[in-house]
């Protein structure tokens, strides 16, 4: 499983945009989590002894990606959870099905650099899919 993700800091102005591609479904997730919790936490210092349990179904894979993510920003402002790396299986069957655990840190101020607040993961220029070379999305952030 492999994946890049790349910050795109010319396509929203007052948001943060960042682009993914994998060589599988999986990996795009993966790698989507990855970019976004970069935004959150300017540090590697998010330890990973919790877990939060992770279970999802949606009709495409925009917006499977779009509720996974929107399930990160929950856990943030919800339970002061920050993820450190998920363990997921994805599938589609015809319906986008995510299953699996979320593994994280509380939020402590005085080990974590917190970078932006993210309010929220927009449908504004959000896109996910499949192409040629595997999978792709390219996510906006509101901050």
């Amino acid at each position: 499983m492999s994946y890049t993700y790349e910050f795109l800091p010319d396509v929203a102005l007052a948001d943060i945009a960042y682009r993914v591609n994998a060589d599988s479904l999986t990996a795009l997730f993966c790698g989507a989590a990855e970019g976004l919790t970069r935004v959150l936490v300017g540090s590697d210092g998010v330890g990973s002894d919790q877990q939060q349990p992770l279970s999802l179904e949606e009709d495409n894979i925009t917006d499977a990606l779009h509720s996974f993510l929107s399930e990160i920003v929950y856990l943030k402002d919800a339970h002061s959870f920050l993820v450190h790396h998920v363990d997921l299986r994805v599938a589609e069957t015809p319906l986008v099905s995510i299953t699996g655990t979320f593994h994280g840190d509380t939020i402590d101020p005085l080990r974590h650099e917190l970078g932006q607040d993210v309010k929220a993961v927009t449908y504004h220029m959000f896109e996910a899919g499949q192409n040629e070379r595997g999978y792709y999305a390219q996510v906006v952030l509101d901050i």
